[in-house]
């Protein structure tokens, strides 16, 4: 889930300044690894490093890179892919032919890619590959069909025919040929990661989140359709789509990771949040709650409809303290309970003898509730928890998670609370009651797919209800089994 930016202005001199600030403007997205990579009329050049933006980049690195007379420009925020980050691994990465070749490439790109084995073995004849970063496959796939087809938009529709149905994509890249530099941009056919276009003051514009060009002073021109691609060149600014498959944009992108000011299929994410928390109001009983408390940060947005819908006062009353650690990629779930009840602090004034609604993006694992916020409002004095949660029972993990097994599904809070059954045959209410027993809270109100789908629309709701935009002949056995067993039992 990395953010990524390019930019292209020929004579624009600041384009170094508003590479960075674009890129900063996805902080949000990841704090593992920071970079970027400029183009001139010589070649590319690049710097990165492990931690966030201002960790990385400073005023000299953009006064130097400045100096160089860039056109064109690609940043990266990098996602905690593993436990422990590498530098070899944080992008943009350089693409390293063995054959000595004109064109020079750099990439960065936020999705995933399945079972790259066969792709590595085809490339290593001719690639030099030195991560273990799947980034650097997809980079030397479109290096390999550039040289093959030339700078044009064949080269675009190789990679997203080879990649249909095994990967998701939005990828900026630099281009270099011996004479001129160019950005390229295109996403997968599905559209499933964010990416999005605009031009400000004469420079071309691609992120993963129209928070950047907010950044910029202006505004988000169009946000990708599938299989589309931009490049950017001497000759001018050209976009086409590739490639016209039925969109499965992820819903989770607006429910819960992109910034509450970007937009997310023509909506503000911060009134789709909005709209899912009033919209549940109208779908549950009467609440007993006294005060509604978001659970910082992501529950904001929710939390502000739940209280416009319940008529009850908002409150600050539960507090992310801010060097406080970051835990959604622990390991393990005890790791995970007992770093969580370092992140957050009560006020008593607020919290004291009240019958509280929180409001939240979603249970994924249940550490951070059972572990963390949850603790902290009942240890502040609350008397009562109901616990609303915008996004519905996660059945099936990301399939960003597949490669740790069996694991990733087994661990989810759905799964957890029904340890002697399955969930699949249970009803929302039934659900809702055994989580509130699992995570220690009065009570759950989930959402429910279908109220989602009416507020954010048609996409990948993967969690909910497997709607994958892989392919099943890439889906791992163990999952066709619980595939096969949730539509079972749902269909009857």
């Amino acid at each position: 889930m990395d953010g990524i930016v390019g930019t292209y202005g020929i004579g624009e001199k600041d384009l170094v300044l508003k590479t960075f600030l674009a890129t900063g403007a996805c902080q949000h997205r990841g704090k593992a690894s920071t970079g970027i990579a400029i183009a001139n009329r010589k070649g590319i050049y690049i710097h990165k490093g492990l931690g966030r933006i201002a960790d990385v980049i400073d005023y000299n690195l953009i006064r130097t890179f400045g100096d160089l007379e860039p056109i064109a420009g690609i940043g990266n925020i990098g996602y905690t892919k593993r436990r422990v980050a590498e530098k070899i691994n944080s992008e943009p990465i350089e693409i390293r032919p063995k054959k000595e070749t004109d064109m020079q490439m750099a990439v960065t790109m936020d999705g995933y890619l399945i079972k790259e084995d066969d792709l590595r073995e085809e490339l290593q004849r001719d690639y030099t590959l030195l991560t273990d970063n799947k980034t650097e496959i997809v980079g030397a796939l479109l290096h390999k069909y550039l040289c093959q087809e030339g700078i044009n938009f064949n080269a675009g529709a190789r990679l997203i025919d080879k990649l249909h149905g095994r990967a998701t994509f939005a990828v900026t890249a630099l281009v270099h040929d011996g004479t001129h530099a160019y950005l390229l941009a295109l996403n997968d056919d599905k559209a499933f990661e964010p990416l999005c276009r605009s031009v400000i003051d004469d420079l071309f514009i691609v992120s993963s989140e129209s928070c950047s060009h907010r950044r910029l002073h202006g505004s988000i021109e169009k946000e990708y359709d599938g299989g589309e691609m931009t490049i950017c060149s001497p000759h001018g600014i050209e976009t086409k789509r590739l490639r016209k498959e039925a969109t499965m944009p992820d819903v989770f992108q607006g429910v819960y990771y992109g910034n509450v000011a970007s937009m997310f299929r023509g909506k503000e994410i911060f009134q789709l949040r909005r709209e899912l928390g009033l919209d549940m109001t109208q779908s549950y009983p009467p609440s007993s709650a006294d005060v509604v408390i978001p659970n910082p940060e992501s529950g904001w947005g929710v939390t502000v409809g739940i209280a416009e819908g319940l008529g009850k006062p908002l409150y600050p009353a539960l507090i992310k303290l801010p060097q406080a650690v970051r835990t959604f990629q622990e390991s393990t779930r005890k790791t995970r309970a007992i770093e969580v009840g370092l992140k957050f602090g009560g006020i008593d004034s607020l919290l004291g003898n009240k019958c509280v609604a929180m409001g939240d993006d979603s249970i994924v694992r249940g550490s951070v509730s059972e572990g963390g916020s949850v603790w902290v409002v009942y240890n502040a004095g609350a008397k009562h928890i109901e616990f609303w949660i915008s996004y519905g029972p996660m059945f099936f993990p990301s399939f960003k998670e597949w490669h740790r097994g069996e694991e990733s599904i087994r661990e989810l809070a759905v799964q957890r609370a029904f340890p002697d059954g399955n969930p699949y045959d249970k009803s929302l209410d039934e659900i809702n009651r055994t989580v509130a027993s699992l995570i220690g809270v009065d009570e759950v109100r989930y959402n429910s797919r279908d109220r989602i789908r009416k507020v954010a629309g048609n996409g990948s709701f993967q969690a909910l209800d497997a709607s994958y935009p892989i392919d099943e002949v890439f889906w791992p056995d163990w999952l066709k089994v619980e595939v096969e067993k949730y539509h079972r039992f749902r269909s009857s």
